[in-house]
């Protein structure tokens, strides 16, 4: 059984479509802008492409056939009913972005990169969360936390816009004044200015008990763990900010991709 395969823009969303996906998410149309004409002479190339590669075989009466493996993960990602986005934009590297599907309790990740995109099969659930949590460093707080701040994104706006043009003492006055002790501020105030590392997992789930949105956002850095949630205040959207020890943070996005990844539906992890 193949662990991985590396396939071209083209030649990945060329075997979606012949897999009957209706669309890739995560990925960008490599064939936009191509005529009819253009795209039939480009799937030639990318037949015989597939075929050097050992992932497709073309018969003596022109029929051209997939390797069974490299369909199989092609499919779980283009036909997938969980859908793994994962953003770390981290101070000290170039951000990072990662895609995984999952179908049927199988979990493949697609690493995008200038030679292809490579195709990896997760072995397990437990390497799914290990991937997603690697290159994040998970700072421990201040012990002199407060409770819950929630701050509408109309004062974030402001705050940030004070920041922008050179004036820190006039955003740290504004969160404070809603109700942020000093070490909550500086940490919202460097989250918003990039300062801090934000990591985001977004894991929208097709059909089935779990549909739905599960989501799970966070700052890091000198001042702390912040996970922040959006939600409607006094019918005004608004920013939650939760502090957290290193542990918590672990926990929390463990139980959130758990839920999402629940044997309760088909493309859930494997009890």
């Amino acid at each position: 059984m193949k662990s991985e395969v590396n396939l071209s823009p083209r030649e990945l969303l060329y075997i979606a479509a012949l897999l009957d996906a209706v669309e890739f998410l995560g990925v960008s149309d490599a064939f936009f802008g191509m005529e009819d004409d253009e795209i039939q002479q480009e799937v030639m190339q990318l037949q015989s492409s597939l075929e050097e590669k050992g992932y497709a075989e073309m018969d003596f009466d022109g029929s051209f056939a997939l390797n069974d493996e490299v369909s199989e993960l092609v499919d779980i990602c283009a036909n997938c009913d969980t859908f793994v986005v994962v953003d770390k934009n981290i101070v000290k590297n170039q951000p990072i972005r990662e895609l995984y599907y999952a179908k049927s309790g199988s979990i493949v990740k697609l690493n995008e990169g200038t030679d292809g995109n490579i195709l990896e099969r997760m072995p397990t659930f437990d390497t799914l969360i290990k991937n997603i949590s690697t290159d994040i460093e998970w700072q421990a707080p201040d012990a002199s936390m407060l409770k819950d701040i929630k701050i509408t994104n109309e004062v974030l706006s402001e705050v940030k816009a004070k920041a922008e043009s050179f004036d820190e003492p006039g955003s740290m006055k504004i969160l404070e004044e809603n109700g942020c002790d000093k070490l909550s501020a500086e940490a919202i105030l460097n989250g918003l200015i990039g300062r801090s590392d934000y990591f985001a997992v977004i894991i929208p789930v097709f059909g089935g008990e779990r549909e739905g949105i599960y989501n799970f956002m966070l700052t890091s850095g000198e001042s702390g763990i912040y996970k922040l949630d959006t939600i409607t205040d006094e019918e005004q959207d608004a920013i939650q900010f939760r502090m957290l020890t290193s542990t918590e943070a672990e926990m929390t996005l463990k139980d959130i991709v758990d839920a999402a990844f629940s044997s309760e539906g088909e493309g859930g992890k494997n009890d």
